[in-house]
């Protein structure tokens, strides 16, 4: 009873704790919770010395699952109390985000709990039932109201999972082409449906798959390594407009640290070798959980194919709920496979310290990140040059970390230490490289009087986002203080002529300036 109720509530906490201490307001604080829990679960399991087949058995139980959907119909509670304005949502530009940091988060918990709803109102009677078609039509409505076209495909494929295997429906269709060709029809027209409903959202997406697959073919074995999306994408989008200037997309490029796809994710980090691995793996656990005799197989089958949707448009393995959820299915998966008498102490004890050095590993870690937010709030409130010594104190132990790094380079920029500003950015833009980083980095470079660069970094800046104003502006102010009138006429030409993305009064004193400038010159 205890594990059962253990793993409800660690999960409870996965999905819900936020903490203003870390800079990652909404997920370090899950991540770090998640991690304890599971290495105190085990340490916990091995010291009672308890049959670890036996405690799988009891915390996969369909009434830990039930636990769960609670868990997922809480987190709809909160969706929808953002969308009236009870509570605030955690990002500017969506109403919805739930106790995560945008929608993504939101979608993938619900997507992957909404199985367990369709099963348990199937299996129920009378007041049970409709409950539970409450809780589900509340968990649906909060996807809706979240404007997220992979939450509801997910749920959709799913749902239709669940009742393919429940019911047997597929050996009710005679004939097996038919089968193929129904499926492929229903998928395409709910294709169709969700890209007519955001198109420009659609285009951006594929976009970034466009780009993303010429990193790909740069790279096709053993791709960038780790974080080697993050690194690199940006460059490559700047290469693409650069190549392809009048492009369709020009207005819809953004910064981007994710392809929107967990599959084109792999292939770019690690090769096809990695994506071949990770294909397998998924492939082995589906099989795995579609042939068990496990009671509530349909469910978990679900819970899976939910997962395997939404990781086609978005990124569920940024959230450390769905790892939990991921190792619950893995459990079920492999749980014929597990030892079945207590574990020898001999294997026990190496667990138990593996574990432990675990928990003081990351317990360090997490004394690290809170140090930063500390200084980095400090930091903005003015007192830059008072917290830089703190942030090299740092360093060392979260040099590692390319947001630590940009913030420590931006931090610099502003207390005008150019030089340290430019090592510490030019570092970071190994791990990860974005529009914002490379105008950081031209400004060190302008401010220590290397213009030639300077101008070259703001023209690759300009290019990773073409409809952005700012770094056609600074190459504009450059050529008019250095009195090259030629250049500066044919940027300011540029400017005048730019279409607007999203009117601004920043826009518009540019483009103000860059006309007179050109009226003085005639």
């Amino acid at each position: 009873m205890k594990s059962k109720i253990g793993i409800i509530l660690v999960f409870l906490g996965s999905v819900f704790l936020t903490s203003e201490k870390f800079v990652n307001t909404e997920n370090a604080v899950k991540f770090y919770f998640t991690v304890f829990a599971l290495f105190s679960g085990v340490i916990i399991l091995l010291f009672r010395n308890r049959n670890i087949k036996l405690s799988v058995y009891e915390i996969t139980s369909f009434s830990v699952m039930k636990g769960l959907f609670v868990v997922g119909v809480f987190q709809s509670l909160y969706g929808i109390l953002q969308y009236i304005g009870k509570y605030p949502s955690n990002h500017n530009s969506f109403a919805v985000t739930g106790s995560f940091d945008n929608p993504a988060g939101f979608i993938a918990v619900l997507s992957l709990l909404f199985p367990i709803g369709i099963f348990w109102c199937i299996k129920s009677k009378r007041l049970e039932q409709r409950l539970v078609f409450f809780s589900v039509g509340l968990i649906l409505f909060s996807i809706i109201i979240s404007g997220s076209r992979t939450g509801l495909l997910a749920v959709i494929i799913s749902t239709i999972s669940i009742f393919i295997i429940e019911f047997q429906l597929l050996s009710k269709i005679k004939y097996f082409k038919l089968k193929v060709f129904s499926t492929i029809i229903l998928l395409l027209a709910s294709l169709f449906i969700l890209y007519v409903w955001k198109p420009d959202s659609a285009n951006g997406r594929l976009l970034i798959w466009n780009v993303s697959t010429e990193m790909i073919k740069d790279k096709p074995l053993i791709g960038f390594g780790y974080k080697g999306f993050q690194a690199n994408y940006m460059s490559y989008q700047a290469q693409y407009f650069k190549e392809n200037p009048h492009s369709i997309f020009k207005q819809l490029a953004d910064n981007v640290t994710h392809p929107f796809n967990e599959f084109i994710k792999i292939a770019v980090n690690y090769g096809i070798i990695g994506l071949l691995l990770y294909i397998l793996l998924i492939s082995i656990v589906f099989w795995k959980l579609f042939k068990s005799k496990h009671p509530q197989k349909n469910i978990l089958v679900g819970m899976l194919v939910s997962f395997i949707t939404i990781s086609f448009f978005s990124y569920p393995l940024q959230y450390a709920p769905i790892w939990l959820l991921l190792s619950y299915l893995s459990l079920v998966a492999f749980y014929v496979r597990l030892y079945e008498k207590n574990l020898p102490l001999i294997i026990r004890i190496p667990i138990i310290g593996v574990c432990f050095l675990g928990v003081i590993l990351f317990s360090f870690r997490m004394k690290c990140e809170l140090e930063w937010k500390d200084i980095a709030v400090k930091s903005l409130k003015g007192q830059t040059k008072q917290m830089l010594p703190k942030y090299e104190k740092l360093y060392p132990y979260l040099k590692y970390n390319s947001l630590f790094l940009y913030n420590y380079g931006a931090e610099l920029n502003v207390a005008r230490q150019f030089e340290r500003s430019k090592i510490l950015l030019n570092e970071c833009q190994k791990k990860f490289n974005d529009y914002d980083l490379q105008m950081l980095l031209a400004d060190n470079y302008y401010h220590i009087g290397d213009t030639t660069e300077a101008i070259i970094i703001y023209q690759h800046a300009e290019n990773m986002i073409p409809c952005k104003f700012l770094p056609l502006y600074r190459q504009f102010e450059i050529y008019k203080k250095n009195e090259k009138v030629s250049n500066a006429k044919e940027i300011a030409q540029k400017i005048v002529k730019k279409q607007v993305k999203v009117k601004s009064t920043t826009v518009e004193s540019i483009i103000e300036k860059a006309d007179n400038y050109l009226n003085e010159k005639e």
